[in-house]
This record gives C-alpha cells, sequence and structure tokens, in this order.
C-alpha cells in the first residue's frame, strides 16, 4: 500500500518540483520506505511507498516505454488476480522486469485503456499518465477500499491525491467550509455523499468509477455497480458458493514479501478469516484490542451484549495463534482524537476512529505491515438490525442514524431554514436508493431488503473504510479486507433476501445466516452463532470525564470557530444532563452521547487545524 499526489494543467508549465515535494511529504505515513516524484512540461506526480510486494524493484512513479510512448503510473493498493493478467498480457506479448502488480497494473492500462479496470480485482486506486493520448487516467476500486481525491481549480488545474491534505498542499487550493459541506458534516457527519467531501470544490473519484482529463476537459465514467440480476442458486449451492469465495479471496490475499497477521475480535468474520489464514500460513500473529478497566465498566446492551475478549479466548483456545492484546488507556484514547482527525481529514467517527487509529499504530509496532481484517461482511451478508428490525428499516432518514432531530437541534439557529437540514438528508438518501432496480417477481419485502442493502454498502460501509485506511496508512500499516471482494457482493446481492435471513427455515431472522452455515464446521459454535457486536468502545468513565471537559472549554472559547455554527446552549444543557437531555444517538450504536461530543471535538480541531474558512 502506498500513497500518491499529483496536478495537471494543459496550458500551465511546470516551473518548479517544490509544490510536487510539499504534496508528497504530507503523506509520506503512508510510504515511509521510499518517496519519489516525476515531472515535465505540464505534469507533476509524487508517490510514497509501503514495500510489501517485490520490495528492491517497485519504485514509483513507475515508467513504461512502449511502441515509442512513455506511460508512467503512480499506484496504492493490491491485486488478487495479479497470475491470471500475467498470463494475458505475456500472451499477448508483454514481459516483465518486476513481480509487483504494479507493473501490472500499467501493463494491463497499456493493453486494454480505459477497459483496464475491468480486468481488475483487487482495492486499488491509481492514475496513468498517457503520454501518446497526453491524458491523465484516474480509477478507484469496485468498492472504494482505497481512496482517491481530487479537485479542479479556476485556471483547470486538476489536483489529486490519496488524501485531502496533500491537495491543500497545493497555492491555488483554500479549505473552505459552504453550505453544502456544513449540511453535510451536521446532517450526515461522520458519513458523506457519495463523491463529495466536507471542503467545498474538493471531491472523491467514486467507487466502480474512472477519470480522465486532457484538453478536452475532466469526464468521469461509471465502470461497475451492483446490480439486480436473477439467481436460482438453492440455499445448499449459495452456500458452497460463498465458502468458495470467501476462502478464494483470503487466499489470494495472503501474498507478500512480508509478514501478515489477522485482526481477531471474537465476532464471526474476524474468526472465520483467522481460521482461513491459520490453516495457510505457519505461526500466524493474531492482534485484539480492549480498554483498561473494560470488564469492570463494560454494560451490556442491545447492540453490545458480550465482551469481546471472552470470544477471543475461544479462538485463541481453538487455533493456539500467537496472539497480542493491545490495551488502550482512556486518557491515550482521548488524546487520539485529534490525530484520528487529522489521518481522515474530517471529523469522523470519534473514539471509533481514535481507538482503531490506537490499535494500528500498535500492530505496526509489533513489526508488521501488513494486517488482515473482517471488515465489509455485515454489509454485504445482512449483520445489521436495520436488515430486519422493522422500526429501523421504515425510517424516512438513514437507518443508523436516527438522529435528524438531535442533529437541528445541535446546529445555531439562523444558520439553516426550518427543516433544511432534515430535507437535505432525505434528498441524499433518494438520490442513492434510485439507482436500485428490482426484478419483475420481487415482491415488497424483497425490494425493501434490496434498497436496505444498497444504501449500507454506498453509505455505511463506506464510512467504515474510510476510517480503516486513513488510521492504518496513518500508521503505515496495510489492512487487507478479504470481504470487500466484489465476486462476493455480486453475488449475495443477488440472493434471495428470505435466504440470506434464514427465514425459510424460521419466522425469526439470522443476522450473516448463509455466511455462519458456510463456515459453521470451521469455527466453535459459541462464536459461530455469537451476536452481532460493533467494533469495541470504551465504558470508563474517566473517558466521558475528559470528553465534557473539553467540550466545555471549547464552549467557553469566545474565539472558537465551532461556536459560530452549533447551539451553545443546547450542548452545554447536554453537558449539564450528562446526556439525559438527548433521546437519539448521533449515529447508531457507534456514536452515544461520549461520541456526540466528541465529534463536535473534532469538528473544531477540524476547523483549527486546516484553518478552515467558514461561506455559510
Amino acid at each position: 500500500m502506498c500513497g500518491f499526489c499529483g496536478y495537471v494543467n494543459y496550458k500551465k508549465d511546470i516551473k518548479s518540483k517544490d509544490e510536487i515535494e510539499k504534496m508528497n511529504d504530507i503523506i509520506k505515513h503512508r510510504g515511509p520506505n521510499e518517496q519519489n516524484i516525476y515531472f515535465d512540461k505540464n505534469v507533476a506526480l509524487g508517490h510514497v511507498r509501503l514495500s510489501i510486494i517485490d520490495v528492491n524493484n517497485g519504485s514509483q512513479p513507475m515508467k513504461k516505454m512502449y511502441n515509442g510512448y512513455e506511460y508512467i503510473i503512480i499506484y496504492n493498493g493490491e491485486i488478487y488476480n495479479t497470475k491470471e493478467l500475467k498470463q494475458d498480457l505475456i500472451s499477448k506479448g508483454y514481459s516483465f522486469s518486476t513481480t509487483c502488480d504494479t507493473e501490472v497494473v500499467l501493463l494491463t492500462y497499456i493493453e486494454y485503456k480505459e477497459k483496464c479496470v475491468d480486468k481488475l480485482n483487487g482495492i486499488f486506486s491509481f492514475c496513468v499518465y498517457d503520454t501518446k493520448s497526453d491524458t491523465i487516467f484516474l480509477a478507484r476500486d469496485h468498492l472504494g477500499i482505497k481512496p482517491l481525491f481530487y479537485t479542479i481549480t479556476n485556471d483547470n488545474t486538476l489536483i489529486f491525491s490519496s488524501e485531502i491534505k496533500a491537495i491543500l498542499k497545493h497555492e491555488n487550493v483554500e479549505a473552505i467550509l459552504d453550505k453544502e459541506g456544513f449540511l453535510e458534516l451536521f446532517g450526515l457527519g461522520p458519513a458523506h455523499t457519495p463523491g463529495k467531501t466536507y471542503f467545498k470544490n474538493i471531491k472523491e473519484i467514486m467507487p466502480g468509477h474512472y477519470a480522465i482529463f486532457s484538453n478536452n476537459g475532466f469526464n468521469i465514467m461509471k465502470y461497475w455497480d451492483l446490480e439486480t440480476k436473477e439467481c436460482s442458486d438453492t440455499e445448499d449451492e449459495a452456500i458452497e458458493k460463498i465458502h468458495y469465495l470467501v476462502s478464494d479471496s483470503l487466499n489470494r490475499q495472503l501474498v507478500s514479501d512480508v509478514g501478515i497477521c489477522s485482526m481477531l475480535s471474537g465476532g464471526i468474520d474476524s474468526s472465520i478469516l483467522t481460521k482461513l489464514a491459520n490453516d495457510s500460513l505457519n505461526s500466524l500473529t493474531t492482534f485484539s484490542i480492549n480498554f483498561v478497566d473494560n470488564d469492570k465498566n463494560f454494560v451490556a446492551n442491545d447492540y453490545q451484549g458480550s465482551k469481546d475478549s471472552d470470544y477471543v479466548k475461544i479462538m485463541l483456545d481453538y487455533l493456539k495463534t500467537n496472539h497480542k492484546e493491545i490495551i488502550i488507556d482512556n486518557k491515550y484514547l482521548f488524546n487520539l482524537l485529534d490525530k484520528s482527525c487529522i489521518a481522515r481529514d474530517m471529523p469522523g467517527m470519534a473514539d471509533i476512529d481514535a481507538s482503531m487509529f490506537a490499535f494500528c499504530k500498535a500492530i505496526n509496532e509489533n513489526g508488521f505491515k501488513v494486517c488482515l481484517s473482517g471488515e465489509c461482511s455485515d454489509e454485504i451478508f445482512g449483520g445489521y438490525p436495520w436488515f430486519y428490525k422493522e422500526h429501523l428499516i421504515n425510517h424516512t432518514g438513514f437507518p443508523w442514524a436516527l438522529s435528524e432531530d438531535l442533529r437541528t437541534n445541535i446546529v445555531k439557529s439562523g444558520i439553516l431554514k426550518d427543516d433544511e437540514l432534515t430535507a437535505y438528508v432525505l434528498e441524499q438518501k433518494a438520490n442513492t436508493i434510485k439507482n436500485v432496480t428490482f426484478l419483475d417477481k420481487d415482491d415488497e419485502f424483497e425490494k425493501r431488503y434490496r434498497r436496505t442493502n444498497y444504501l449500507t454498502i454506498k453509505w455505511f460501509m463506506n464510512t467504515l473504510v474510510e476510517r480503516t485506511d486513513r488510521t492504518s496508512m496513518a500508521n503505515s500499516l496495510e489492512v487487507r479486507v478479504p470481504f470487500a471482494d466484489f465476486r462476493i457482493f455480486e453475488y449475495v446481492y443477488n440472493l434471495p433476501a428470505r435466504m440470506k435471513l434464514g427465514l425459510n427455515h424460521s419466522d425469526v431472522p439470522v443476522e450473516k445466516y448463509l455466511l455462519r452455515k458456510a463456515f459453521e464446521n470451521e469455527i466453535p459454535n459459541e462464536v459461530l452463532y455469537r451476536k452481532k457486536s460493533p467494533f469495541p468502545k470504551t465504558y470508563d468513565p474517566i473517558y466521558l470525564n475528559l470528553v465534557e471537559s473539553r467540550m466545555s472549554q471549547i464552549l467557553k472559547d469566545k474565539n472558537s470557530k465551532l461556536n459560530e455554527l452549533i447551539n451553545v446552549d443546547f450542548v452545554k444543557n447536554m453537558i449539564f444532563t450528562h446526556g439525559n437531555s438527548i433521546k437519539q444517538n448521533w449515529f447508531g450504536q457507534l456514536m452515544t452521547y461520549p461520541q456526540t461530543l466528541a465529534y463536535l471535538i473534532q469538528v473544531n480541531t477540524w476547523l483549527n487545524t486546516y484553518n478552515i474558512k467558514i461561506e455559510l
């Protein structure tokens, strides 16, 4: 995994490499092993490398001459069908000078041009400068696991990068929060509409899209999406195919010239992947996360009914891996709120981000560059309560954020018109759902499930994978997500909803029914049928005291930009009542009262650190 950046202007000569070097330098955490740049008359490219495959020969920007023209690539990701692509290209007369997948991607582009993305299976974002057509080609993987942001300035300079902070280093870019960004920040945050960010005019190449920039302008094209198709497989056939697809995806992702470890939470997803990886690798190292005094402070609830540590122990007794538990101190966690916000370049999921930041930092400090994660399973296999709970499914807004009233109350009076925030939220949801198609035979139950499934993948999953990419790469750690194989998503998306919920056998829905059945003979039953539990968070009153104290200080600061945006009295009352004055969670079970305050703290950090200019 790596990071890259660049800018292009076909009407202006690049006279200095200083700007691209500044952009490259600010993302060097993504690639501490090597930093290089390329620039000519109109194009500047930068790359930072975290060396995983072909450590000695995989330097970037990578150049290839073909039929008298030069092609230059900067790339971030891993391609999991490299072997097949290589064989195809060799049969067409191409030769290779490295064993890294960067060269495979570049030659695939040379052979297939924009159709190259149809050939790739992996997690990726990349840029190719094609001197033959004098174009810049940008692409992002099917599910958006790897990031790619861009802006186009008034003088028609295209500026792009793996992280927003590099774009902001360009002299022609200013950090601005406008009305749309404000609605995203307070109406949808920590999520954001696909393709948008909280910064004015800074956008992202959406998952499953590519873009071409030339003298003729900037054009974006969709090359992949979840499509509704007929699937007549029986339940037994589906279970068998899911087992194959998950196992095959995992095995393809074990390719590395450095050591691989695994995150192990004691949940079904990480346990399946750890079991499969442990079968293939010698002496697998696993990591889990916990908090100081969590055994004492943990309080079970509807969403988190049990402690992860109990189930991690069951898996360790079963697999005998080389295990390390990372225990996070609550003061340390609180102090990482700012760093995790800066890693993401936008306010995120507060201490949920901070704990992932701490987790990834500890894994890196234990000597690993590559780690497996069970992320992206819940979104396709139906692991969340809004896949089957009526009040969540039927909510007019997003089912994981029943908080339109809370969000409206937190916004300072006079900034928005009545109901403007809620109307914006509903509009973004509707814009996504209109892309869902149905089969003629689909009844209302099937249609409703499919809408929820599509929405969850496009929105909720994107929020989680953003957090994982930024917090891991901030600590020079590559996190691989075997469940995020587009083949798995294409297949499971088109299986009947009742089959996915186990409703052919019972009136009671079962989360991730098909995944559990596919691996029922491979992990202990206690883990296999454990109720879905979210990423662990602290329940320590010390943490709550810290966020309340910090928020109170911000509210007293007469120079605070945050106080220009929020209802200070409403937030003061939240703190005075220790959250009892609010009846909604900011972002479902992940962000309750403490995380709501922590989110506002991150907004304050963001406004100050990035010197945001407010234009409402």
